[in-house]
Parts: structure tokens; sequence; C-alpha cells
């Protein structure tokens, strides 16, 4: 596909988000790693900030991804950066890179480090945002992971609730359900010490989650794929080893699916 600078002022966003998600979506990594870096450096030369900040944003979910940890670091630092040294920080934009930028620190080991910008990205939603708008489940969620991972259960606990709450409303949160339902399973697992309570609990929240992915109403693309794959280490983990196999066969299958589509 090939994708021009239009104006030769601003890079074509519109245009190399769609190719990127068609190089995911067949799982590409390799070429979709290429191609972000490539309009990265288009942008920077071009003066496009702008441009930048949302490929900065694009790049730390891919790396997260690819567990590229220092690659990860720099793209959450860069966009931090620009978000400060054009004066956004009130910005919804700025709520969304801060937020993508403290997952990547979480993500890489660095918690403590990512949960102001965490703080700092709740403050602008709350701020400039309706309360059903679907960006808080991704915010609740990710708030609720890195406080699990510094111990604060009961705090966790809190954010998860928020998030079921929210994505039980929303239309299209089938996949988002399931992942916030792995996610407290792995919660109870380090909150209850009751040892026969734990264990239901984890069966509840995996039983919940599959059957999010077995939902009919579940669009089998791209997302889909990457969710079962991202979903399906735990399961293996607590032992679903059925569900763990069954999922990356789905994963696997509509990515071939999608590279003989894209050939």
């Amino acid at each position: 596909m090939a994708i021009h600078d239009g104006c030769g002022r601003q890079i074509p966003v519109r245009d190399v988000i769609e190719e990127l998600d068609r190089l995911l979506e067949s799982d590409r990594a390799e070429e979709a790693e290429h191609h972000m870096y490539r309009w990265l450096r288009r942008a920077g030369e071009m003066g496009d900030w702008q441009g930048e900040i949302t490929l900065q944003n694009e790049l730390m979910g891919f790396h997260r991804s690819s567990g590229k940890r220092d690659a990860g670091l720099l793209a959450a630092r860069e966009g931090i950066r620009l978000i400060r040294s054009h004066e956004m920080e009130r910005t919804v934009t700025a709520a969304t890179t801060f937020l993508n930028a403290a997952t990547t620190m979480k993500a890489f080991g660095e918690t403590q480090e990512a949960i102001p910008y965490y703080e700092e990205a709740e403050k602008i939603y709350n701020r400039t945002l309706q309360p059903e708008d679907y960006r808080f489940a991704g915010l609740y969620n990710n708030l609720a992971l890195a406080w699990t991972d510094l111990g604060q259960y009961e705090r966790a606990l809190l954010y998860y609730n928020r998030a079921l709450s929210l994505l039980e409303k929303l239309p299209g949160g089938v996949m988002e359900l399931a992942v916030t339902w792995v996610n407290l399973a792995c919660l109870w697992e380090r909150k209850e010490e009751n040892p026969d309570r734990r264990e239901e609990r984890i069966e509840e929240c995996l039983n919940r989650a599959m059957e999010h992915l077995d939902r009919p109403d579940a669009e089998r693309d791209g997302y889909y794929a990457f969710t079962c794959r991202k979903c399906a280490p735990t399961f293996g983990y607590f032992g679903w080893f059925l569900a763990e196999k069954e999922l990356k066969r789905r994963a696997d299958e509509i990515y071939r699916s999608n590279q003989n589509e894209g050939t």
C-alpha cells in the first residue's frame, strides 16, 4: 500500500495507522515496526510533532507486546517529553499519552514511576470526558494492574469493579471484559488467603472470561486474535491447558487468514 506525504507539512496519520493495523492484523510485526519508525523519522524531518506523539503512542503499545524494554521506555519518555514541551498537559491527548507511558513503564517493572502518570491521566479524564466514556475502562484496568503490582489489592479491586461496571454498559466491550476477568483471576490469586475460596474465585473469573471470548457477537478479527493471545498464557498458568490451546488456535487461524487475504 503506497502512502504519500500529502501537503508535506504533516504525515498522513490516518493512512499510516490504517497500514499499521493491516500489518498487525496479518501478524507481520517486523514490518509494522519498520513502518512506524520510518514514519516517525519522516514526522521529525517535517517538524510534525503531533504525528510524532501519535507514533510514540503506537510504539509504546507495540514494544509492550514485543517485550523490547529499552525501546518501550524510550517511546514512553519521548511521548511525555513531546507533551510537556508543547504545553499540552491539560488535553485528552496528554492523558492518553500519560496512560500509555505509565502502562509501558509498569510492563517493564517501573510501576512506582508509572503511578503519577496514571493519576495525572485520571485527573484529565475526570475533567474532560463524560463518566461513561470507554477510555475510562482502559485507565481503570491498567491502574488496577499497577496497584496489584504494588500490593495494594483493595485499590486494585476497586478499579477492576469500576472497569467491569463501565464495560457492561458499553457496546463493543466484549474483549475488554474478557481481559478484565482474566486480570481479576490474577488478583484473587494474590489477594485471597483462603485456598479453597481462592480457587473458587479464580475459576469464576476464568469461566466469565471464556464466556465473553465464546460470545457469538464477538467479531473474529485481528483484535480478537490479539486478545486470545493475550489471555491464553494466564489460562495455561492456572492449569486450563485446553483453553490455552484453543485460544492460541483461534488466534493463529485468524492471523493466517489475514495473511492470505493480504497476499
